[in-house]
C-alpha cells in the first residue's frame, strides 16, 4: 500500500501507516524566508490559508520557531525543483511553462542513519525504526525531574526522512566516558543544567546527561560532511495541558535528545530551562 504526503506517494509497509514527513536540502530556507515562501504560496493561491496558517503558526498561534514550507516540482519528475520566491510581492509563475505544479512541505531532520535511539524492544538505529515503523518509543516520563530521571513508552506521531541524498554538515560529538552522537547543527540536546540546547551552541566542557542521570561532559566537537539522508522522530505526548515536553525527549546514543518537536513546533523552548528539579510551589 501507500500513503501520498502533500502529492508525494511514499511506500510503507503497515496496515496503520505512520506519517511520514520529508524536507528538502535542495531548497533550504532559513525561517523568516520561509515565512515569506509561505506568503507568497498563499498569495498565488498555491496554498490555501488553512495550509498557511498550520505551516506557520503552532496550535496555540504562536509562530513557529522553524515553519513549515512549500516547494514545487514537476509533475512525473521529482528531481526537477523550482525554488519559488520568497517574498510576497514576487510573481507568481512557477518556472519555465508554469510547469511546477506539485508541492512537497519541508521539514527539518538530523540522525545520521546509523545513531542509536531506545524502543521498547531496545536500541535500534533510526533508518531501522524508520523503515520498519515502529510503533512506540522510550521517553521521560512527566515526572522525571535532573534528580529523578524516570521513563515512559509512548506512541511515534511521526518521522522524517531527507527527501534524496544530498552532503550535509555533520557534528561528531565525543565524550568523556566514551560516549558519541552524530547530529545536524540544528539538533537538540539536553545538557546538564536542563536546559535544552542546540548542537552548534555546544562547546567543549559542556556536559551532556546520559540515560542513567550521570552528566558526561563533552571533549571535541568536530563538524563532518555526510551524503545521504538523515532522519528524525516526534512521539506523540500531547495531552489535556498541551505538550509534554519531557515526552519529547527521546534516548540518542545513551543522551537524553530532543526529538523533531524542538526543532519545529517547539523550537521556541530550544535554550530554555526544559528539566528541572521538582520544587514545591511557594520556592518557584
Amino acid at each position: 500500500i501507500s500513503i501520498t504526503l502533500v502529492g508525494v506517494s511514499i511506500p510503507t509497509f503497515a496496515t496503520d501507516p505512520i506519517r511520514f514527513e520529508k524536507r528538502c536540502e535542495d531548497d533550504s530556507l532559513s525561517p523568516s524566508a520561509a515565512f515569506g515562501r509561505n506568503d507568497w504560496a498563499q498569495k498565488c493561491k498555491y496554498i490555501s490559508h488553512r495550509t498557511w496558517d498550520f505551516n506557520v503558526n503552532d496550535d496555540y498561534g504562536n509562530r513557529r520557531g522553524r515553519p513549515f514550507y512549500p516547494s514545487f516540482y514537476e509533475p512525473n519528475n521529482f528531481d526537477h525543483w523550482f525554488k519559488a520566491p520568497t517574498t510576497k510581492s514576487a510573481n507568481c509563475g512557477r518556472g519555465a511553462g508554469d510547469k511546477h505544479t506539485k508541492i512537497l512541505t519541508c521539514l527539518s531532520s538530523c540522525y545520521t542513519p546509523d545513531q542509536k535511539l531506545l524502543f521498547p524492544e531496545g536500541e535500534l538505529t533510526i533508518y531501522d525504526a524508520f523503515s520498519r515503523q515502529v510503533k512506540k518509543i522510550v521517553t521521560l516520563d512527566d515526572a522525571a525531574s535532573l534528580n529523578n530521571l524516570q521513563y515512559t513508552t509512548r506512541p511515534v506521531n511521526a518521522y522524517s526522512e531527507s527527501v534524496r541524498d544530498v552532503l550535509h554538515e555533520i557534528l561528531v560529538i565525543k565524550t568523556q566516558n566514551g560516549g558519541q552522537l552524530k547530529v545536524t547543527p540544528n539538533h537538540p540536546l539536553l545538557v546538564s543544567s536542563g536546559h535544552m540546547r542546540n548542537a552548534e551552541n555546544l562547546k567543549v566542557g559542556d556536559s551532556l546527561i546520559s540515560q542513567n542521570g550521570t552528566f558526561d561532559s563533552i571533549v571535541s566537537i568536530k563538524s563532518t560532511e555526510f551524503f545521504g539522508k538523515v532522519y528524525n522522530v516526534r512521539p506523540d505526548s500531547s495531552g489535556e495541558n498541551g505538550v509534554s515536553l519531557n515526552g519529547q525527549i527521546v534516548i540518542a546514543q545513551g543522551f537524553l535528545s530532543g526529538s523533531m518537536y524542538y526543532q519545529n513546533t517547539g523550537a521556541y523552548h530550544v535554550n530554555r530551562l526544559v528539566l528541572r528539579d521538582n520544587l514545591p510551589e511557594d520556592l518557584l
